[in-house]
């Protein structure tokens, strides 16, 4: 089960003498509570929308997405959320239309200079598109995109002075995932996951910090296949590492340890061994940003085998050309070995954007990008070349 999904945004830009940055303004509703809506429109040329290894089918992708953050801050305590609208209609034909919802509530409270909890919660009604996650390696044997629903709630407690030598924390974690459409099919991969947390930061410099992390999830799914072994297992890790900001122009944070994977089900194989996370951000002027990351782990699999064996980097380069200019390029990489079954992917990505902002209310963004998976397994593999150029309005 994946707590922390990832999104990409691709970019592009045109000049003019008038521009100001790009920043929204808030709209104050109460005395002290504010609001910032917000609208994304755009196209976006896609020439392999189902992934597909041999005949790729190509579509034009018309996307709308209104956005709206609300809250309250007093420069201590924060309170507020956002809530987005994605719409999205195919050239093609409608069958691979979709809306998805998503809204996030955070409430972050200082009780005293040492005391301090953040409490976060999440609820999306999403989709995968035909051709990706369960439907990969048949996406017409589905009429339209999978949907599904998925709830994250996480309570955080912090005992230390921000100046202090030492902090520590801990808390608890919840998500879950169900399918709502194709269900006798897609029922088997709804679950639900019990996170048990704990970290510590100890001062070693002046913005260096020594970090401990523990934590444990307890992952179960909810519907099991008749002659298949239980999916149930328990996720422990324990790593160590150091953090900084601002050392030698770059932040960054380096965690080792030890991850223990043990299934419920002695068929299938659990994992213990290494697990990494590396990240680094290097900005020698303050207007260009080098980014690089490293990550080694196992996690769950959505489709075959007990378990994939994950091990992803990336390296990426952000620049203000102007106040009104910015670029970013970004090259991705993953292998994914499925323990339990006889495949293992290798896929690439390179994204290139820019945004440029009219006025402090408009930007235009536009960009690139291509990706090649490799796999061992049949239809798996698969080229996609991918543009799009859109509109952001603000207040």
């Amino acid at each position: 089960m994946k707590f922390l999904p990832a999104v990409s945004i691709i970019a592009m830009s045109v000049s003019s003498a008038f521009a100001q940055n790009f920043e929204p303004a808030p709209y104050e509703l109460t005395d002290g509570f504010s609001i910032i809506p917000q609208v994304t429109a755009g196209v976006r040329y896609d020439d392999n929308i189902y992934n597909d290894e041999f005949n790729s089918t190509s579509s034009s992708i018309y996307i709308l997405k209104p956005s709206i953050k609300f809250g309250t801050d007093d420069g201590i305590n924060r309170y507020g959320g956002l809530y987005e609208l994605t719409s999205a209609t195919y050239s093609k034909g409608s069958e691979d239309n979709f809306l998805d919802h998503n809204i996030a509530l955070l409430a972050h409270t200082e009780f005293s200079a040492k005391h301090r909890t953040d409490f976060k919660f999440g609820f999306a009604n999403l989709h995968e598109d035909r051709g990706d996650g369960l439907t990969e390696t048949n996406p017409n044997f589905f009429a339209e995109p999978l949907k599904y629903n998925a709830l994250t709630a996480r309570g955080y407690y912090q005992y230390g002075g921000l100046t202090s030598l030492m902090r520590i924390g801990g808390g608890v974690a919840y998500g879950n995932k169900t399918y709502q459409n194709f269900v006798e099919q897609t029922k088997y991969s709804d679950s639900n996951g019990l996170r048990f947390f704990a970290d510590a930061d100890y001062q070693v410099g002046d913005v260096t910090f020594l970090t401990f992390d523990l934590f444990s999830t307890d992952i179960q799914y909810d519907h099991l296949r008749v002659n298949s072994d239980s999916r149930d297992n328990v996720d422990s890790r324990a790593l160590i590492g150091l953090k900084w900001k601002g050392l030698g122009k770059t932040t960054g944070t380096m965690k080792a340890g030890y991850q223990y994977k043990t299934f419920d089900n002695d068929n299938r194989e659990s994992f213990s061994g290494n697990t990494a996370n590396i990240g680094l951000a290097w900005k020698p002027v303050e207007y260009s940003t080098f980014n690089i990351h490293l990550n080694r782990d196992a996690e769950d699999s959505d489709t075959v085998g007990d378990y994939i064996e994950v091990l992803g980097a990336s390296i990426g380069w952000d620049h203000n050309w102007t106040e009104k200019l910015n670029s970013s390029v970004q090259f991705i990489y993953s292998n994914e070995d499925y323990i339990g079954a006889s495949r293992s992917d290798d896929t690439s990505n390179a994204l290139f954007y820019v945004d440029y902002s009219f006025t402090r209310w408009l930007k235009v963004t536009a960009g690139y990008e291509f990706t090649t998976k490799d796999s061992t397994a049949a239809n798996i593999s698969y080229d996609k070349n991918a543009a799009n150029i859109g509109v952001v309005v603000a207040l």
